[in-house]
C-alpha cells in the first residue's frame, strides 16, 4: 500500500495544507495528521478524509485516529522561491546533443546546460535536469530533487507533456507531476512542464 500517495491524494482535499501518515508494525494506518488553513471545519476534513481513503483504497479508518490542526492561512509559512523561463536551446553535434536552461528568479539569472547522447529520451532527460539544476541553484537546495520519466499524451487534438520528478523536503518523499501544452517549442514544453511540478512544491 503506497503511503506516500495516499499522503498526495489527501493534500488535494480543500483547505488541507499537508498531510503525514503514520503506520505500524503491521503497516495499517494507526495515526492521520493534518494541517489544515482553517477554511473549512475539521469534522468536514475528517469526514472528506475517510470518503478518499474509503473510495479510493479500500481503507476504513475510524475518525479518531485523525488528527487535525487548524492554522489560519495568513500564519502559514510559504517558501517563496518561484522561477521563470528565460531560455532554452539545444544544439547537436553529430551523435551528441547539448541542451541549457536559462532560468531567472528577480533580477538574479541560473544558467545550467547537460551533453550527452542525442536520442530524445536522453534530450528530455537532460532537459529536465537541467532544468532542476537551475531551480536548486536559484533556491539554494541541494540534491533536492530527481528526475523520473517524461510521457507525452494526446489529448482534444493536441499534445501535452508530462513531467515526473520526485522531491525530497524535510526526509519525506514527494511525487511531483507538471504538464504543458506542446504548441511550437517541445523541449520549451519540457521545461515549463518541469518548472509546473516544481513551482507548485516551491509554493506550496
Amino acid at each position: 500500500m503506497d503511503h506516500k500517495l495516499m499522503e498526495d491524494n489527501l493534500r488535494k482535499i480543500e483547505a488541507v495544507v499537508s498531510s503525514k501518515i503514520v503506520v505500524g508494525e503491521d503497516n495499517q494506518i494507526d495515526e492521520v495528521h493534518i494541517v489544515s488553513n482553517g477554511h473549512r471545519g475539521a469534522k468536514q476534513i475528517a469526514r472528506d478524509i475517510q470518503s478518499v481513503l474509503l473510495a479510493t483504497y479500500n481503507v476504513d479508518i475510524d475518525h479518531k485516529k485523525i488528527s487535525i490542526a487548524q492554522i489560519p492561512d495568513e500564519m502559514i509559512q510559504r517558501n517563496s522561491c518561484r522561477v521563470k523561463l528565460n531560455g532554452v536551446s539545444h544544439d547537436t553535434f553529430g551523435t551528441k546533443a547539448t541542451v541549457r536552461v536559462n532560468l531567472s528568479k528577480k533580477e538574479d539569472e541560473y544558467v545550467h546546460s547537460r551533453t550527452g547522447v542525442n536520442t530524445v529520451r536522453n534530450v528530455d532527460r537532460m532537459l529536465v535536469e537541467s532544468t532542476l539544476a537551475a531551480v536548486q541553484d536559484a533556491c539554494g537546495f541541494e540534491d533536492a530533487f530527481i528526475f523520473e520519466d517524461v510521457r507525452q499524451i494526446q489529448i482534444s487534438g493536441g499534445t501535452v507533456v508530462i513531467v515526473c520528478i520526485t522531491g525530497i523536503w524535510n526526509d519525506t518523499e514527494q511525487r511531483l507531476s507538471g504538464s504543458c501544452v506542446v504548441k511550437n517549442d517541445y523541449h520549451g514544453a519540457v521545461v515549463k512542464a518541469t518548472l509546473d511540478a516544481v513551482n507548485r512544491f516551491l509554493t506550496k
